[in-house]
């Protein structure tokens, strides 16, 4: 495992870090051990553990880490969020909660979080899939800076989402307040905004780090789906447009010279092809099994060669020889 700093910060991570979101639901498949898989993430010398309050009900994203905190604590950095009102109803089965960014709130819950996970401090505070209001709120920055300085959380971030896009919501961030992080929808095959948030001043001068997660396409990139693979209506992959992902397949195919004959499996070739870009810091990818854990994490010793991320420049320069079935529009606050 390679190690990587999000900007000019203390936080040093591993470059596939391990999305506790899989654990918390079942909307990617069930998981049968937790434990194991993130006694597998260690083991990998994966440091890097990403979770939110509204993964699962009740908080239990955060609560489940506790054990696994407190035999590990200084040995990982952790990552939680807020935004959301954990006792808002959804509106749907797999919709977001209400969210609520006013400063008494974001204390109230980083205070329920440190509970949760059983520790004293958060090492990367993230905003969860701040619209553009938060992100242009002072005072929240305010109280923001404010639990900095009480010692609750080290560092602050953005997580775009839940779509692909949010691209005004992490110019903004990243122009205007002092985070170290943005997480964004990034993977080979859909690589904007990420392009656009590398390109940034602050960025590209090492004072922010990106966060990629779907690195897989949904699992297009991973090998364990075709085109002929039907998600069952709890599946979040199945919000996917089905030519959006009969696109993403056939761009696939112009890939397979990033792991055949390479020794990288597809999923290991699609992480290394992200960590190509040095202003991502780490990957997060999707598990389900401490299999894949362990297959994906060993892709950090597997990176590509100068060759291999020139040609697939070169191929997203040609849209990878495709005509679009779909076009898939950049959400956005406005």
């Amino acid at each position: 495992m390679r190690y990587r700093r999000f900007g000019r910060s203390d936080l040093v991570v591993s470059e596939v870090g391990f999305g506790v979101w899989t654990l918390a639901s079942d909307w990617w498949g069930k998981v049968e051990d937790p434990a194991a898989m993130l006694a597998a993430a260690f083991d990998a010398g994966i440091t890097f553990y990403d979770t939110a309050p509204v993964y699962g009900a009740d908080g239990v994203g955060e609560s489940l880490l506790a054990p696994f905190l407190a035999a590990h604590r200084d040995e990982v950095v952790l990552t939680t969020k807020c935004g959301y009102d954990l006792a808002g109803e959804r509106m749907g089965t797999q919709s977001e909660r209400p969210q609520d960014f006013r400063p008494e709130a974001v204390r109230a819950q980083c205070e329920a979080s440190l509970r949760r996970l059983g520790t004293d401090h958060i090492d990367l505070y993230q905003l969860h899939n701040a619209r553009l209001d938060p992100i242009l709120d002072d005072a929240l920055w305010e109280e923001l800076d404010r639990l900095r300085a009480d010692g609750k959380i080290r560092e602050i971030g953005v997580a775009l989402g839940p779509a692909i896009g949010w691209v005004e919501e992490g110019i903004e961030a990243i122009r205007r307040r002092p985070i170290v992080s943005l997480q964004t929808v990034f993977n080979v095959l859909e690589q904007e905004p990420g392009r656009t948030f590398a390109a940034e001043t602050r960025v590209r001068a090492g004072e922010v780090g990106l966060i990629s997660r779907v690195p897989h396409a949904s699992d297009v990139l991973s090998g364990k789906v075709t085109r002929d693979t039907t998600f069952a209506p709890g599946d979040h992959r199945s919000h996917r447009n089905p030519d959006n992902m009969l696109d993403n397949f056939d761009k696939a195919e112009r890939l397979a010279f990033l792991w055949e004959g390479t020794g990288r499996t597809m999923g290991q070739a699609a992480i290394a092809g992200i960590l190509a870009n040095p202003a991502f810091t780490t990957v997060l990818p999707t598990c389900v099994t401490p299999e894949e854990v362990r297959e994906y994490a060993a892709a950090s010793d597997l990176p590509l060669t100068a060759e291999e991320a020139a040609r697939l420049d070169a191929l997203w320069a040609e849209n990878f020889g495709v005509v679009n079935r779909y076009e898939m529009p950049l959400k956005s606050s406005r």
